[in-house]
Parts: structure tokens; sequence; C-alpha cells
């Protein structure tokens, strides 16, 4: 199989090539579902988000232009403005714990539940986040987006994007570090 660039795949996928739709999608899927994932808490609801995000990219694909916003940074702004729609419509669903699915499979019970613990501490920490916060924290920590591509997505000087990721990883601590005494534990 032939390795493609991704401003290939995009102007031959702009042509009609379905295969090279197919490898903008495998490139970036995982990417698209984690970011909306912890933007919803919802595994469901972020699986339909991303369905719909690369729906939108099927259909903007022959209006889109290369500008200084790589291509990553155009579909996070689709996957941003559709989970901003999504709570607007008042889809949110409750806030559920982490599926077990995504644990890996060959850690020791405990160590499974430790991690299930605190990856739902840190999603319920990331949801008390400012809106902008929490996107600067998940696209340069979770997604390690370069500050560039960040302040482009979020359409905000990088100047901006570094007083927000700051600030947030300020609350994030401290909303951390006081939930460790009260999840029930005497640790």
């Amino acid at each position: 199989m032939q390795s493609h660039t991704v401003p290939d795949l995009v102007s031959r996928a702009q042509r009609g090539s379905v295969d090279a739709a197919g490898q903008l999608y495998e490139r970036h899927y995982r990417s698209i579902f984690r970011y909306l994932f912890y933007r919803t808490g919802d595994a469901a609801a972020a699986e339909d988000l991303t369905g719909e995000v690369f729906l939108k990219m099927v259909q903007a694909l022959p209006g889109y232009r290369v500008t200084a916003a790589t291509f990553r940074t155009w579909l996070f702004q689709i996957a941003r403005n559709l989970s901003i729609d999504h709570f607007r419509r008042g889809q949110a669903h409750p806030v559920q714990p982490i599926d077990e699915r995504m644990a890996a499979s060959e850690q020791h019970p405990e160590a499974a539940a430790d991690s299930r613990l605190s990856a739902e501490r840190l999603r319920q920490a990331l949801s008390r986040l400012s809106e902008e916060q929490r996107d600067v924290v998940l696209m340069r920590f979770v997604e390690g987006m370069p500050l560039a591509e960040v302040a482009a997505t979020l359409h905000k000087s990088e100047d901006a994007v570094k007083g927000l990721q700051r600030r947030g990883l300020m609350a994030l601590r401290e909303l951390l570090e006081g939930s460790e005494g009260s999840d029930g534990t005497n640790g």
C-alpha cells in the first residue's frame, strides 16, 4: 500500500477518490473520537459526533482550501462546532463512567479499577474547566497539537492560548488535588 501525505490525500479526495477519503478517516478518526469523548463524557455520543465530523468532511471537502490552518485543524474545528451544537440541542447525556472496554485488558483488576477511577476523576475535573480551557488542555496534552495549531483551531492568538493553557492547568491541578481526598478512600 502506498503511503501518501495528508495534502495529497486531500487533493485526491477532492477529486472523488473514495480510497483517499477513507485514508483521511483512518488517520484522524481516533484523535477526533478521543477529543469528542472528553468533550461529551459519553462514548456513544462521541461515536455519533465523530461520524458527523467525517460526514461533514466529505460534504465540505470540495470547498476546502489549504490555508495557514492544517487539515487536522480544520477537522478539529468541525468537531468542536458539532460538540457545541450537540450541547445546545440539549442532547447532552448524563455523566457516565468511562467505558470498561477502553481499559487495557491485561491489567490486574485492582490496577484497572485505579486506572478507571483516575480517568473518571480527570474527566470530571476537565468537565469543570471553562469550555475554552478544556479545549486547549485536550488539544495540547491529549492530542499533542502544537500551540499554533490549537490557536488556529480556536481562532485565537498563541498568547491567548498560552494564557488559557496556564489557567486551565492551574484549575485542573486544584480540582484534582481537591478530589483526591473526596473519592471515598482514606488515602
